[in-house]
């Protein structure tokens, strides 16, 4: 077993620091808490405030920009006597928080891929841009196993539901962002794959016994503590198996932090709870106990706390009537400063924030995201080969747009392509999508375009366009990534595929999570299907590139489909 490589370093002046501290001061150094650079100045103002009153330990940063995040950073780190640890939650790259930084693909789409290499490379280029915005770990990969198609809230995160390649790829991405100088973190031990209440808003239960456990969920991680992950991220879940107290998270519970991972999995790297502001752990425990708790159970990093003075005093009393024994916070403190030490957090400069945008979309970075996306592309043949689409061919473009569709706050690499566009060859035909836009320069192509409550009366219409055609380019757009409300699948769309299938041959294009396709009842019927995973620029490039033959897909289905 590979040893976490930060527990190696042994220097007097981590001695130095510690012997110099406060016991106040010791447990500030387990507590991270949340930070955005697009709030107001009262935000910063908090900040700092934490960090010179109690010399708080880490911030975990949100929303922003990679501009603002660097320079509210440098503020920050110029404030505090011992040096930030600074984290993200990025499982698809800065992305995933920051506008104005560039989404490697979701990890459901990494596990498309047959050539894990490129995973590695991604987790390097990630742990690159990390670094240079000043970010240290980088809450990432998730190992979980998504083996419940309807859980809520992992899903897309995961590579998939086989557990052997969920390990193989976690290990790929850990290994390129370690490599590449950041930490990485196995989540969300013990596996919140077969779940299906989100922990977000309630306390999961994963009520399998221990052999199922071990065989299964504990699988990924036990590979990742093998290959020298160096921390771990413990879910707020209810394992009955560990923990008789149905009210107590994992993340709170000594059976499960202390027994299960540590001592029977081994683990001797860094341990984060999960945020401590979640409903899992929140709903029972008010804050400054909840973060007692997550220390007793064994967590070194308290992410998240929600009262940074109720939760030094709470763990401070707890060492008063002899609950926690103060040798054991020193003991978690050097933990944290030896991680510090590996992640020259102490030799760290102030961010340099000239230049900043173009070094973190530089031409290798967006060549390897193209790479990324174009090799997961998946492709689904159920009749004869469609692929490329022949200049011979009458092709006509169907897209479907839901205009339902709640739009989140992600990074602009999500853009909108449910939002439509002018038809600027033919005014009177109505709106296309910018996928229609795009394929139009590509391909010698008739484009229509239906909002979902334009279909009903346009049915009669469209069975005549149909009748001239040799094949149907339909495509979806506007889905849900999670399978509330059926993805976004309407009865109006089925209908809509039905008559296609119906009537001519198709190529369907699915960018969203394959298990949409569970959804329809005809699938064997569609003749081709693209998987696309989600809905962005890189998709739309690779989606058009295998129409025109430019690319073979190459990406195998991560997840079992019923109906295929």
């Amino acid at each position: 077993m590979e040893k976490a490589l930060f527990l190696l370093e042994n220097s007097a002046q981590l001695a130095s620091i510690l012997k110099k501290m406060s016991l106040e001061e010791k447990v500030a150094q387990l507590i991270h808490v949340a930070g955005y650079s697009n709030r107001d100045d009262s935000h910063e103002e908090y900040l700092l405030t934490l960090i010179e009153k109690y010399g708080i330990g880490g911030i975990i940063f949100f929303q922003g920009t990679p501009s603002a995040q660097a320079a509210i950073t440098n503020r920050c780190q110029a404030a505090s006597q011992i040096p930030l640890m600074i984290s993200i939650d990025g499982e698809w790259g800065l992305g995933m928080r920051l506008d104005e930084s560039m989404g490697f693909p979701y990890q459901l789409a990494l596990g498309a891929l047959q050539d894990n290499t490129l995973i590695y490379k991604m987790g390097k280029e990630v742990a690159r841009q990390c670094k240079r915005i000043g970010i240290h770990v980088n809450f990432a990969p998730d190992a979980d196993i998504n083996n419940n198609p309807k859980n809520p809230v992992i899903g897309f995160r995961s590579f998939g539901e086989d557990k052997y390649k969920v390990a193989e790829k976690s290990i790929a991405y850990m290994k390129g962002l370690q490599d590449g100088g950041v930490m990485a973190c196995g989540k969300h031990f013990p596996g919140h794959g077969d779940t299906s209440t989100d922990s977000h808003m309630a306390l999961p239960v994963l009520g399998h016994d221990l052999e199922r456990l071990e065989e299964m969920e504990f699988y990924p991680f036990k590979r990742l503590i093998e290959e020298g992950v160096a921390s771990m991220m413990v879910a707020h879940l209810q394992l009955p198996a560990f923990e008789p107290n149905k009210n107590l998270a994992s993340t709170l519970s000594k059976n499960i932090v202390d027994g299960l991972l540590k001592k029977h999995l081994g683990f001797e790297g860094l341990i984060f709870t999960d945020a401590l502001d979640m409903k899992g752990v929140s709903s029972f425990h008010k804050p400054g106990v909840v973060d007692k708790l997550a220390f007793m159970a064994g967590n070194d990093v308290l992410l998240f706390s929600e009262n940074v003075e109720a939760a030094i005093n709470e763990i401070i009393k707890g060492v008063e009537n002899g609950e926690i024994l103060a040798s054991e916070i020193d003991a978690r403190c050097m933990k944290i400063l030896k991680a510090k030490k590996w992640l020259g957090v102490f030799d760290q400069k102030s961010v340099e924030t000239e230049g900043l945008h173009q070094e973190l979309h530089t031409t290798e970075a967006l060549a390897l995201n193209t790479q990324l996306f174009d090799k997961s592309l998946t492709r689904i043949t159920n009749h004869k080969s469609l692929l490329p689409i022949k200049a011979a061919q009458k092709t006509l473009s169907i897209a479907w747009v839901n205009d339902k569709m709640q739009v989140p706050g992600k990074g602009t690499e999500q853009l909108m392509h449910h939002l439509l566009i002018p038809n600027s060859d033919n005014e009177e035909a109505g709106d296309i999508t910018s996928f229609q836009q795009k394929l139009k320069k590509s391909i010698d192509i008739e484009c229509v375009c239906f909002k979902n409550n334009e279909i009903e009366q346009n049915l009669d219409t469209l069975q005549k366009r149909l009748s001239k055609v040799d094949v149907v380019i339909l495509s979806l757009h506007g889905l849900e990534l999670k399978p509330i409300n059926d993805f976004g699948i309407t009865t109006e769309l089925l209908t809509l595929v039905k008559l296609i299938s119906e009537k001519s041959k198709v190529i369907m294009l699915l960018p969203t999570s394959p298990y949409a396709l569970e959804k329809f009842p005809n699938l064997k019927e569609l003749d081709e299907i693209l998987v696309a995973y989600q809905e962005n620029s890189f998709t739309i490039d690779s989606v058009i590139k295998a129409l025109k033959g430019d690319i073979v897909p190459e990406g195998v289905l991560p997840v079992s489909i019923k109906g295929l």
